[in-house]
């Protein structure tokens, strides 16, 4: 029989509609029965694509045992964590508060209040080695709760605070001006982590950096920049272009990108596609399309066939009849990641028969399989098609063949929810790329649902909206009106623009008309910036600010274009002076950030300061101490994501560049009252090799190995590198600086 999941419309809760669980969803009624009932809270959160979450179903929340400890000992309530960001943001706080690492699906056990006090990612149903299963967990939980009530509750109470604590956490203070200078040298730090070889940054696994590429191309594109960096930026930003179009990453047969590759080359990807890699993928090809046109015309052609062939899987595949675009397509079919999208030799053959050979070489086939299994490390005849050379163009007849072919397959699931936000990113590129057709239409949907549920929606599902607005919401779709009305006056001043395109003043004042929204619900007018949630929603253990970049743009760099673009420049520049001290500290996170600041650079903006701090004032803005160690000094790590060995060791480097006329003191200088060189590693078990210093000093380029220990059976962890040092002159020093990294190790 069905369960309470069954009324829902995230495909992700339907899915587990028909487990033997009586699932709830997030709401006051579930945590209402465990009060009533007196029984702990079992959370958890996931996500319709989730490879992970389908192992973990499978398992356990099929199973009829488990399904009866769970409905005996807790209320049980399932989350779909792009339904509820809020929810999702929260308690992966709590996770990698509780575990040092996180990821999905998400389990914690909460009190009835709400308060987590254990917590987790995927468990194994049963016991594996000394590390316990999910069925051992839920019991010693449920044994706890009822032997061990205090502890419990003890548990929680700190959790919470720590919650509140981290959740709060306010912008480090900031000591520079925001200039071309400033962008130039966070630029330099994210090319000090360039793959020159297969591009992209770090090591494997290899997200595509949505954020780093369109900061380069922006960069590169701008008549005050400096020249040698411009050209750096632009080499890297359509070298990484160009290997993603030609990589297995990319989906050759049926169009559009997979969500990352777990190799260096961008060959094996984790095949689930999602929507809003495609609309960002779409926007810096269309922007590379107009770089290139010129200088390199083939390459130009080459990304406007990839950026086509997207265009045309969004249409067969992600756009639904009401005109919004739908979230993701799962990686797995009949049990198995990417069988979909994989082919043997001899499938090749019996397909395009004489017109196999060329095929097969160009695209990278091989006999025994050109990947192997994440697992087995073994090859089993399965081939990503992925282009050796640029031939694109050559074979669009093949590919549609195996295409078609591909249809006949067992598709792999598609997320038909449709996110306000996520359609936002693609209305906006396909702006970008003057396809307004699709763009408005999308625009219409949501405006439409809009009306019918009284206020701007989180999703839509079917024709029913739900939800209220987030602050991602909220910017995305303002930036994308706004972008589709750049893209009708381009139209209509060439004399092109139809008579069916909404014009262009209209799309404006809607896009006013929600700009003031977004700024009356979400602007903090105490200290400048925009909190992810409203008063509308739920206050879990409190508000926080989108700043960094994720797969997605920090909402708050893209609340704040927004602001610019329609003229309210005063708010944008307080907003964006606000979040200096994150920029300055953390470059490799806030790279939309960056890109936004760009809007503001024909003059610098002055850091605004306290009059109560006018001596500080005067020697911050000091030529001498203008810029601090942390711009002098290149600190990097050879990957944000390692590749553990079968023993789960992975291994790491960090790499230190000291300009020249400055040293670093060694790991363990003589003097007490100075610095040393040291890494810290948090969250998993770890050694670090220093290397050897002459005089106690190290100068140059300096190398520090590192060792990271996946805990147990577990399928990865995740951490953080700490990097703090001194620089010193042979005159003075200047204040200790710290460089931290979140990174993660998979097996």
């Amino acid at each position: 029989m069905p369960n309470r999941l069954a009324s829902e419309t995230s495909p992700y809760l339907l899915q587990h509609a028909d487990n033997p669980i009586d699932w709830f969803p997030w709401g006051d009624e579930a945590f209402e029965v465990a009060r009533e009932t007196d029984r702990p809270v079992f959370l958890s959160v996931g996500y319709s694509s989730c490879h992970w979450c389908h192992v973990m179903a499978h398992e356990s929340f099929e199973d009829p045992e488990i399904g009866e400890l769970l409905n005996r000992e807790f209320v049980c309530i399932k989350v779909d964590r792009e339904e509820r960001p809020d929810v999702d943001e929260a308690y992966m706080t709590a996770v990698q508060l509780m575990t040092g690492r996180g990821g999905w699906p998400m389990s914690l056990f909460l009190t009835p209040d709400r308060r987590p006090f254990i917590a987790g990612t995927y468990w194994p149903k049963e016991d594996r080695g000394n590390h316990p299963g999910f069925r051992s967990v839920c019991r010693q939980v449920a044994m706890a709760w009822q032997a061990q009530r205090k502890m419990v509750e003890d548990t929680a109470v700190q959790m919470t605070d720590a919650l509140r604590e981290t959740l709060a956490r306010t912008v480090p203070e900031s000591t520079v001006a925001l200039s071309m200078d400033f962008v130039a040298d966070a630029i330099r730090t994210q090319l000090a982590d360039f793959d020159p070889q297969n591009g992209g940054f770090g090591k494997a696994p290899k997200f595509p950096p949505h954020t780093a590429i369109e900061l380069l191309l922006r960069y590169a594109t701008l008549e005050s920049a400096d020249t040698e960096t411009q050209e750096a930026a632009v080499s890297a930003a359509l070298l990484t272009l160009r290997s993603m179009v030609f990589g297995g990453i990319h989906d050759h047969v049926g169009g559009g990108f997979h969500r990352y590759s777990t190799d260096e080359r961008w060959l094996l990807p984790h095949f689930e596609k999602m929507l809003y890699d495609n609309a960002l993928m779409l926007a810096n090809l269309a922007f590379a399309v107009g770089i290139c046109a010129e200088l390199e015309p083939e390459l130009a052609d080459t990304f406007a066939r990839a950026a086509q062939r997207l265009i045309d899987w969004l249409l067969r595949e992600m756009t639904s009849e009401d005109g919004y675009f739908f979230s993701a397509q799962d990686a797995d079919s009949e049990g198995e990641e990417g069988k979909f999208y994989v082919w043997t030799v001899d499938e090749i053959h019996e397909l395009l028969r004489h017109h196999a050979p060329v095929f097969l070489d160009s695209y990278g086939f091989e006999v025994e399989g050109n990947f192997e299994d994440e697992s087995t490390g073994r090859r089993s005849g399965a081939n990503i098609p992925h282009l050796r050379e640029d031939r694109t163009g050559q074979f669009e007849q093949e590919l549609e063949m195996l295409r078609l072919y591909r249809e006949q397959r067992v598709r792999p699931g598609l997320d038909d929810k449709g996110l306000v936000g996520w359609n936002g990113l693609m209305i906006g590129s396909l702006a970008d790329a003057a396809l307004w057709p699709l763009a408005q239409n999308a625009v219409v949907a949501i405006m439409t649902a809009e009306r019918k549920h009284g206020r701007l929606p989180h999703q839509v599902v079917g024709s029913v909206a739900s939800g209220d607005a987030y602050l991602e919401d909220y910017s995305y779709l303002v930036y994308g009106i706004i972008r589709l009305a750049t893209c009708h006056d381009m139209l209509e001043a060439q004399g092109e623009l139809p008579a069916q395109a909404i014009p262009s003043d209209v799309l404006l004042g809607e896009a006013r008309r929600l700009c003031e929204e977004m700024v009356e619900k979400f602007y903090d007018r105490e200290n400048g910036g925009f909190f992810a949630t409203s008063d509308r929603h739920e206050n879990l253990f409190g508000r926080t600010k989108p700043v960094f970049d994720q797969p997605i743009p920090s909402a708050n760099a893209i609340a704040i274009r927004c602001l610019a673009h329609l003229g309210i420049d005063e708010l944008a520049r307080e907003s964006l002076l606000s979040l200096l001290g994150w920029m300055q500290r953390v470059p490799n996170a806030t790279e939309s950030l960056y890109t936004t600041a760009l809007m503001f650079l024909d003059e610098p903006i002055p850091v605004e300061v306290d009059d109560a701090q006018d001596d500080l004032d005067v020697a911050v803005q000091e030529p001498e101490t203008v810029v601090p160690a942390t711009l002098l000094v290149q600190v990097s790590i050879s990957g944000r994501e390692l590749v553990a060995d079968a023993s789960g060791t992975g291994i790491g480097t960090v790499t230190i560049v000291v300009p020249d006329g400055f040293h670093l003191n060694s790991s363990n200088p003589p003097a007490r009252w100075l610095t040393p060189t040291k890494v810290a590693i948090r969250g998993v078990e770890n050694s670090v090799q220093y290397p050897d210093a002459t005089d106690d000093r190290y100068m140059g380029t300096i190398q520090i190995p590192f060792t990271v220990q996946i805990p147990g059976r577990e399928s990865g962890a995740e951490f953080e590198v700490v990097v703090s040092f001194q620089a010193c002159t042979e005159s003075e020093c200047k204040l200790p600086e710290e460089k931290t990294f979140n990174a993660v190790v998979v097996r």
